[in-house]
């Protein structure tokens, strides 16, 4: 594995080689800047994005719903970057700064919302200083059998999850005054370990990306400017 292989699993945990198609995506998006910006993510987890913004530079409010310093530090920690992150606990419902970050960020957090999605993307807009840019990766329904596969997975973890069509995520952002959405991964949410979902995923890059539509992937990333 090399160090950039590894800083990858760090910012994406799982399904790196599909979920990296993201990563690879903030990298041309995220603004070139002399001075920091100004970063939030919400709905971090181990707080990976965080980290992949502060590595470059950047402040970043780390936000959880709860427990963020004790999900997220030991991360930040571990890569020398703590200083440029502050954590808090933060409903993605209700998040409390409005016009403030020039960047908001996040990775497979709608799905946990539920119906309140709307809601939710309204905040991070609102949280957005004019002309500030969301950079997204996002779960979605892809076919049938994704559908399948995942309900058999949160059924023998006791959660559920509510996946958002693509046309359910365009229309989420249709406030924002610029969108580009990509969509990939078609076989590798198969893979029952993560060495196979990297080859299935080299797969879909190469092949199954190029031959199915849109909506048979199972995950939706881009930006979006206010």
């Amino acid at each position: 594995m090399t160090a950039n292989d590894a800083l990858m699993k760090d910012v994406l945990g799982w399904d790196v080689r599909t979920w990296s198609a993201a990563v690879e995506f903030w990298e041309r998006a995220l603004p070139p800047t002399a001075t920091p910006l100004r970063c939030l993510e919400i709905g971090a987890g181990p707080g990976g994005p965080s980290l992949w913004l502060a590595l470059r530079g950047h402040t970043v409010v780390c936000s959880n719903l709860a427990n963020t310093a004790a999900m997220a530090s030991p991360l930040h920690h571990e890569y020398g970057v703590s200083a440029q992150i502050e954590y808090r606990d933060i409903d993605v419902t209700a998040v409390p700064y409005e016009n403030h970050f020039d960047v908001v960020i996040f990775k497979s957090v709608l799905g946990g919302v539920g119906s309140l999605q709307g809601e939710a993307m309204a905040q991070i807009l609102r949280s957005l200083k004019p002309g500030g840019l969301l950079l997204f990766a996002e779960n979605i329904r892809g076919t049938i059998f994704h559908r399948l596969a995942r309900a058999i997975a949160y059924r023998l973890r006791g959660t559920s999850w509510h996946y958002l069509s693509l046309a359910q995520m365009t229309s989420l952002l249709s406030g924002f005054s610029s969108v580009e959405t990509h969509t990939t991964g078609v076989f590798a949410l198969f893979g029952n370990t993560e060495s196979r979902r990297r080859k299935l995923a080299s797969f879909d890059r190469h092949v199954a990306n190029r031959l199915v539509p849109r909506s048979w992937k199972y995950v939706s990333y881009g930006s979006a400017t206010k």
